[in-house]
């Protein structure tokens, strides 16, 4: 609890130092205490359930670092840069919207984001069962800074996105990969998979095709029962990497009039849209008549 109480103490001091620099600018500061109050609250609400679901069986210890960085085929690596990115994308979208300059709310919203992704390795470093990565940090700081891309390329090329599907490995072992649905999207790597979608554009300089279609490419693995990768082979088990080429759609592109559809629209869009897909998983080709 302390842990959590001094992760969000720091961030609302971070806000309140946002919102100093640039109160002084031509922006609703009305609007943008709001979103600093709601985001602040929800943040502390969802590493409070953070807390609950991935921690809540493992032991406290004297802060400490692990180097994992070799552990879960590099699946929560991956999964760091996602999650650094979408909080980097909402907090520049609702920063833009109080009026703020595009290059300030991307700065204050990399910055923001990496720091709300800072309490999870101290959260590691205090748990038995962890330890803080210095590898998770250095992901977590790739995401938080991907989207500064559409100041160098006038656009997002890149959108990261993520699909689940139940693996048949969490009732192995359901404390280390989740004992039910909401657990398992978290912590099962089986079940995920992260994906970069990009626009068919970028080999086109005429844009000759739609913005709204894209091509994606796919990374997950499979039989991932324990990190390490000789605990898994010592158990019989071979984890292997999965890599997936598929079709997609940058809903973001398609126009609509009403605010509340846009961000529907704009929300869905971070998850990957089931398609066909062709896998190469090091060994054979497979190809999924629909993969999720």
């Amino acid at each position: 609890m302390r842990i959590l109480l001094t992760s969000f103490t720091l961030l609302i001091l971070f806000q309140n130092i946002v919102y100093a620099q640039v109160k002084k600018d031509s922006i609703d500061t009305y609007k943008l205490r709001n979103i600093i109050l709601v985001e602040s609250a929800l943040y502390a609400g969802g590493m409070t359930g953070l807390g609950l679901l991935w921690y809540k069986d493992s032991e406290s210890q004297s802060f400490q670092f692990f180097n994992d960085n070799k552990q879960w085929l590099q699946m929560d690596k991956v999964g760091h840069v996602y999650t650094a990115y979408q909080l980097t994308d909402i907090n520049y979208q609702l920063l833009k919207n109080t009026g703020m300059s595009s290059q300030k709310a991307m700065l204050y919203s990399s910055l923001s984001s990496t720091a709300m992704m800072l309490p999870i390795e101290i959260f590691d470093g205090f748990s038995t069962s962890y330890g803080a990565s210095w590898g998770d940090a250095v992901a977590n700081t790739i995401g938080a800074f991907l989207p500064y891309q559409q100041f160098l390329f006038n656009q997002n090329y890149i959108y990261p996105k993520f699909s689940f599907s139940p693996s048949p490995y969490a009732k192995i072992r359901p404390n280390t990969l989740g004992n039910n649905i909401v657990e398992q999207l978290i912590k099962d790597y089986n079940g995920q998979t992260y994906w970069l979608s990009t626009d068919f554009n970028i080999f086109s300089k005429n844009n000759k095709f739609p913005d709204w279609l894209q091509f994606s490419v796919g990374y997950s693995g499979n039989q991932m029962v324990y990190g390490s990768p000789k605990d898994n082979a010592g158990n019989g088990y071979n984890a292997n990497r999965q890599w997936l080429l598929s079709m997609d759609f940058n809903l973001n592109k398609i126009e609509v009039e009403q605010k509340w559809l846009k961000i529907m629209l704009n929300v869905i869009n971070k998850v990957k849209i089931p398609f066909p897909t062709v896998e190469w998983n090091g060994k054979k080709v497979v190809l999924h008549p629909l993969y999720y």
